[in-house]
C-alpha cells in the first residue's frame, strides 16, 4: 500500500460533510496529488467519476460540461443519493473556472448532491481562476513537497540523504545512481515546469533566460544575490525581466527570492534577495558536489543544511501562511531566517559547527525582541535537525 499523507484524512473528513464547497487539491509536480485522489477513491463507498485533462485541448470548452452532465446522468440512472466528480489537472482547460462555476451553481440550484474535487499543479493559474470566479465556493487542500518524516518513513531516507536529495517521492529509488537521478530531475521535473507549467501562467518572451535565472538561483541557494549581479553573470535580459522571472519561479514553488526583513515594507521589497530553493533536489541537480563529496566537505555541508532548512520553511510558509525573510545589517551581521506573521516574528539561525558566528542572530533578537515569539538555533549546538523538521511551525508564533 502506498504511503498515506496527512492530506488523505483531511479529504475524507471534508467529503463526509454535507455538500457546501468544492475541494481543490493544489501543489507542485510530483508531490502525490493524483495518488491522493486514487487513495480516496479506493477507500470510499460513494460512487465517483474521475476525469483527467491530460491530452485534452486547452480550448475544448465542452470537455468540462460534457463530463459533468455524464456524472449527473449516472447519478439519476442509479438513483444515487450522492456522487463525487473529480477533475485532474483542471487548470489545463482555458476558462475552466467559469465553466465550473456555471455547473456547480446549477447543481446547487437543483439541490443535486454532486460533490466535486478539483486537482491542479499550477498554483498561480489555479489561484487566479479561484479568485476570479469561484469565491466562496471552494476550500483548498494545499500539498507541498515531502518532508523529512515522510521520506524517512516511506523510503528509509537518512537525514543526510534528505538534506541532499530533497523530497521527491518519485525519484527516491534512484538516488544511488546520481547521474540517473539528475537526468530524471531534468526530464521529469524541471523541464516540464519550465516549458509547460510556466507557459500556462503567462507568455515568456525569453525561455532561455528563464532557464538561466532558474539554474543560477538554484546554484546560489542560501546566498544573497542581487538582480544586477545576476544580470552580469547571465549577460542577458534586463533587471525588471529577471525580477519578474524570479517572482514566477516563486509562484511555481521552485525558487523563492527571500527579501530582507525591515520594519519598512518599502525597504523590505527593495532589498537584495537571498535565493532559496523550495526543494533541495533543485539545488543539487546543478551543484558541483556529489552526495559523498558534500557530506565530507564541512563548508559545503553547512550550506547544504542551511538550504535544506530554508526549503522546509519555504514550503511551510505557503501551507501555514507566513512570510519567509532573512536579516542582515550594514555590518553584515545576519540572521538566517525570519518568519513573519502579522507583527509576530520567529528568528532561526542554522549552525553546523561550534565555530559558526551567531552574533547576527543575537543582535536581531536585541533589536526586535518585543515582536519575537520564538528564537532558536538549529544544528549540533541547538535544536537537532530531526526535531526541527518535526516542528509545528504554527505553534512558534504563539507567545509563551
Amino acid at each position: 500500500m502506498k504511503y498515506e499523507r496527512q492530506h488523505l484524512a483531511i479529504l475524507k473528513s471534508r467529503m463526509a460533510e454535507p455538500r457546501r464547497r468544492m475541494q481543490i487539491i493544489m501543489g507542485p509536480r510530483q508531490v502525490g496529488k493524483s495518488t491522493l485522489a486514487y487513495q480516496f477513491c479506493d477507500g470510499t463507498d460513494i460512487p465517483y467519476d474521475y476525469f483527467a485533462a491530460d491530452g485534452v485541448s486547452r480550448f475544448d470548452t465542452s470537455w468540462i460540461p460534457n463530463h459533468w452532465q455524464e456524472a449527473r446522468m449516472k447519478m439519476d440512472l442509479h438513483s444515487d443519493k450522492e456522487r463525487i466528480l473529480i477533475f485532474d489537472e483542471i487548470q489545463k482547460i482555458e476558462g475552466w473556472s467559469e465553466q465550473v462555476k456555471k455547473e456547480w451553481d446549477e447543481d446547487t440550484r437543483m439541490k443535486r448532491n454532486l460533490k466535486v474535487i478539483l486537482l491542479g499543479s499550477s498554483r498561480v493559474l489555479l489561484q487566479k481562476g479561484l479568485n476570479e470566479s469561484l469565491e466562496g465556493r471552494f476550500e483548498p487542500i494545499r500539498m507541498g513537497y515531502w518532508d523529512w518524516n515522510e521520506m524517512r518513513d516511506s523510503f528509509g531516507f537518512t537525514m543526510q540523504q534528505y538534506i541532499y536529495f530533497g523530497g521527491f517521492p518519485g525519484l527516491a529509488n534512484d538516488i544511488h545512481d546520481e547521474d540517473r537521478w539528475r537526468r530524471l530531475m531534468e526530464d521529469t521535473i524541471i523541464t516540464p515546469i519550465l516549458t509547460r507549467d510556466i507557459l500556462e501562467i503567462e507568455e515568456i518572451r525569453n525561455p532561455a533566460l528563464l532557464r538561466q535565472v532558474f539554474e543560477l538561483a538554484c546554484i546560489e541557494s542560501a546566498r544573497e544575490l542581487s538582480l544586477t549581479k545576476m544580470q552580469g553573470t547571465i549577460r542577458s535580459g534586463t533587471v525588471p525581466t529577471i525580477k519578474n522571472y524570479l517572482n514566477i519561479l516563486d509562484q511555481t514553488m521552485t525558487v523563492k527570492p527571500m527579501q530582507k526583513y525591515a520594519p519598512s515594507v518599502i525597504k523590505e521589497k527593495n532589498s537584495v534577495p537571498k535565493m532559496q530553493v523550495f526543494n533541495s533536489a533543485f539545488r543539487n541537480r546543478y551543484g558541483q558536489f556529489t552526495f559523498e563529496e558534500a557530506v565530507t566537505n564541512p563548508t559545503e555541508w553547512g550550506r547544504q543544511v542551511e538550504s535544506a532548512v530554508g526549503s522546509h520553511l519555504a514550503n511551510r510558509s505557503l501551507l501555514d501562511s507566513f512570510e519567509l525573510l532573512y536579516w542582515r545589517d550594514e555590518h553584515k551581521k545576519e540572521c538566517d531566517f525570519v518568519l513573519k506573521k502579522g507583527q509576530a516574528l520567529v528568528a532561526i539561525e542554522v549552525k553546523s559547527s561550534s565555530v559558526d558566528d551567531t552574533s547576527g542572530f543575537e543582535k536581531f533578537k536585541q533589536l526586535h525582541g518585543e515582536h519575537i515569539t520564538s528564537a532558536f538555533i538549529v544544528g549540533p549546538e541547538g535544536l537537532p535537525l530531526e526535531d526541527f523538521f518535526s516542528l509545528d511551525i504554527k505553534q512558534l508564533f504563539r507567545k509563551k
